[in-house]
């Protein structure tokens, strides 16, 4: 085979992968077959031509927008709700395609379409003579969300899941920033609600890949992997947030919320190694792993941050995680993945 037809055939695997129409380990065996060392630099120039084509879209957007500007807020704001949907529609379309010629593009603009319904709805309700924007624009995000699980599947597409998911789980209540200095601003409005909800979806995603993609939705292959995934993370940073002092003070129902969520992020990180490697699945012992990496480390840094030098903490902090990576790999070396 010549090295241009095995890089045509790489592109495609990877395409179909991206797209749902093959699981990981089918892409896996054939790249074996015609990419023993994949390319990684294609990837990286077909998400650089997803983020050109992502900003077009979103200038494209604002100088609709701009334009429509000079006629009543209201009806510019349906119209643009109305380019939103034919955006939206437009790269559904593209990125569901059989021949899959553009999946890239059409997902870029499927992306557009969406940012541009929740720039819609916010309109709306500013232009309407709404005030308190902080009071709606979750609800917005879980419209918008709604929008996307149709789309997904729909189209069966795995990408609007991905945004549905992300909306979902931020429209609940979820945000984070992070202002630099190691000092870490993270909100969420409930997290005690939070992880209840974040451990359904796991329950979820797990039922959804076992139960539904081997029977009616066999065309939905790799959804639930998607809702295990977002469940898991959404699930340990809601723990990892409670298990921290600005929880513990806020919540005065529980004088001793702080501890008991230590506790529980604890137990939650060392069952997840264990369900991991009790259902082989990497995926959990993969977060579990990394999250109670985080939790001991956030303990460390609680308890000797202040009374250690600088240099003391960071060599110690380095020697206790080198000391854990040594030993998790060598309990998972030589098993079966």
């Amino acid at each position: 085979m010549s090295a241009s037809f095995k890089g045509k055939m790489a592109q495609e695997i990877s395409d179909w992968e991206n797209v749902g129409l093959i699981n990981a380990e089918q892409a896996g065996l054939l790249h074996q077959r015609y990419d023993p060392a994949p390319f990684k630099g294609a990837i990286f120039l077909k998400w650089l031509g997803l983020f050109a084509i992502f900003m077009l879209g979103m200038s494209l957007l604002g100088f609709i927008g701009t334009i429509l500007a000079s006629f009543s807020p209201l009806f510019s704001t349906l119209c643009l709700m109305a380019v939103s949907y034919l955006v939206m529609h437009f790269g559904a379309k593209l990125a569901s395609d059989k021949a899959q010629k553009h999946p890239f593009t059409g997902q870029s603009l499927l992306t557009v379409g969406l940012i541009g319904l929740y720039a819609s709805l916010s309109s709306i309700y500013l232009v309407s003579g709404g005030e308190k924007y902080s009071n709606v624009y979750g609800w917005f995000m879980l419209i918008t969300s709604i929008a996307a699980f149709f789309t997904a599947y729909h189209f069966r597409l795995r990408w609007p899941l991905l945004i549905a998911l992300l909306m979902f789980f931020h429209g609940v209540g979820s945000m984070s920033e992070y202002w630099g200095h190691g000092a870490y601003f993270l909100s969420v409005q409930d997290p005690r609600t939070m992880f209840i909800i974040a451990l359904l979806t796991i329950f979820l995603g797990y039922w959804h890949e076992h139960e539904l993609e081997t029977a009616k939705f066999q065309h939905c292959i790799g959804f639930g992997s998607l809702y295990i995934i977002f469940g898991l993370l959404y699930f340990n940073l809601s723990l990892w947030f409670l298990s921290l002092d600005f929880y513990g003070y806020r919540y005065q129902d529980m004088p001793d919320a702080t501890l008991l969520w230590v506790i529980l992020f604890t137990i939650a990180g060392i069952g997840q190694i264990i369900v991991g490697a009790r259902l082989k699945d990497s995926r959990f012992t993969g977060f579990g792993i990394v999250f109670l990496g985080i939790n001991l480390y956030t303990r460390f840094y609680e308890h000797f941050w202040d009374d250690m030098s600088k240099a003391v903490f960071f060599a110690a902090a380095g020697i206790i995680a080198l000391a854990l990576a040594y030993i998790f790999e060598k309990q998972l070396k030589g098993k079966p993945a």
